[in-house]
């Protein structure tokens, strides 16, 4: 009977959950119309929703329509972000724009075009950051003058604003920076408010997989004697693994790859070298191990839905281990008689540490999940390449690094 009780008891506490989860209502995006009234739908997204002339809602029913600061009040992301249409304080004939409304309470903090704004009951002010140019010994020299201190100071007066001015005078000119200084006088005054963006990251770091394949091409940088060489193989593969830091909230349009990969196979190279009286070929077969670290600061040019794609500027540090399984050389006389000669000695040869300015073109696939698929084609300009040596005589060469990879995000 007991059993019984307690399994009756778990069925009305699952019946009451699902209850409850259907009732909630998934987080939409919304718009704030004129008169006041909420309409839920989908806003589609674009870089500069922070600096947004206008927007693109889909409603339920699935109609789109073009929306400027003049038709709505302001409109709200499912994930808190919200917006409101306002004019900027001084240009108020040139009418709204969306502002972004970072913390809402007493003294309340808004963003526009990478500009920061105070309100309070009575006034919306800038909180500047001009650059000012002073003469100082006769050398001009620009500083970065703190003028948004002196806002700060007015907007937080009272008891709470003379306690915090140590705080406002070393606050940075940062959303972060800004955020922790209004919720603290809010704290300290014991106020409501309500930060939008709190659940909104600062970035989004995630973790990457790729496998790729690279190809090797050769550019003689100084020789005594030009050196007739070829590779059995110009290609290898490699996998890798790295961070990539992306969806910036400032910087929306901004990423950042950092990873480690590692690549190892078999090889040869054959040279030859004619001279007036005599003739080398030599041949050396190694193995090799390389360590490939790539940095990358990626702008996304162009994002739909689900995909963005994005040009990459960089570089790739390698570092090279090679283990020689086999060098010989065979030196013969173009005269008779004719006299062959075959001896062992390394041909080849490259520095342990290869840097390489880089540049990428790439597309992320599913960018808004939370996995996604990477390709990339990266081209890489190995400022040292290998050296050759053969008969006293060496050549230097660069080398042109084109790669092609995929892989996941997680």
């Amino acid at each position: 009977m007991k059993t019984f009780r307690h399994a009756f008891l778990g069925v009305c506490c699952w019946v009451l959950i699902v209850f409850a989860a259907v009732g909630q209502e998934a987080a939409s995006d919304y718009i704030e119309t004129l008169s006041g009234s909420k309409v839920l739908g989908t806003i589609v997204r674009s870089f500069d929703i922070n600096q947004a002339t206008s927007i693109t809602f889909l409603d339920r029913q699935g109609n789109s329509q073009t929306l400027f600061p003049n038709d709505v009040k302001g409109f709200g992301l499912s994930n808190g972000r919200k917006f409101e249409s306002r004019p900027v304080p001084g240009r108020e004939e040139r009418g709204p724009v969306f502002f972004q409304v970072i913390l809402r309470g007493k003294v309340s903090l808004l963003s526009y075009n990478g500009r920061f704004f105070a309100e309070n009951e009575k006034e919306f002010l800038e909180l500047p950051n001009a650059m000012v140019t002073r003469e100082i010994r006769g050398s001009v020299v620009m500083s970065r003058r703190k003028q948004y201190t002196g806002v700060l100071n007015y907007m937080l007066y009272g008891p709470c604003g003379v306690q915090l001015q140590e705080r406002i005078a070393k606050t940075s000119y940062s959303e972060s920076g800004f955020i922790k200084l209004i919720m603290m006088y809010h704290q300290c005054e014991q106020l409501p408010y309500e930060l939008f963006v709190e659940q909104v990251p600062v970035f989004r770091a995630s973790v990457v997989g790729t496998v790729g394949i690279s190809w090797m091409e050769s550019l003689m940088e100084s020789s005594s004697d030009r050196l007739l060489h070829r590779f059995d193989a110009k290609h290898q593969p490699f996998f890798a693994l790295g961070l990539k830091l992306d969806q910036w909230r400032r910087m929306p349009r901004m990423a950042v790859d950092l990873g480690i990969g590692y690549s190892s196979g078999t090889n040869a190279v054959h040279l030859e070298l004619d001279r007036q009286n005599h003739r080398l070929t030599a041949t050396q077969e190694y193995e090799f191990r390389s360590i490939l670290v790539p940095v990358f600061f990626d702008y996304m040019l162009f994002r739909s839905r689900t995909n963005e794609y994005y040009v990459g500027m960089g570089a790739v540090v390698r570092t090279h281990h090679l283990t020689n399984t086999l060098h010989i050389i065979d030196y013969r006389t173009t005269f008779e008689p004719i006299k062959t000669e075959l001896y062992e000695a390394p041909v080849y040869g490259r520095e342990l540490i290869q840097f390489s300015p880089s540049m990428k073109v790439g597309g992320h696939l599913f960018y808004r999940e939370r996995w996604g698929i990477v390709t990339e084609v990266q081209v890489e300009y190995g400022t040292n390449g290998y050296t050759l040596s053969l008969d006293n005589r060496q050549a230097t060469y660069k080398q042109f690094i084109g790669s092609f990879m995929v892989g996941f995000r997680l």
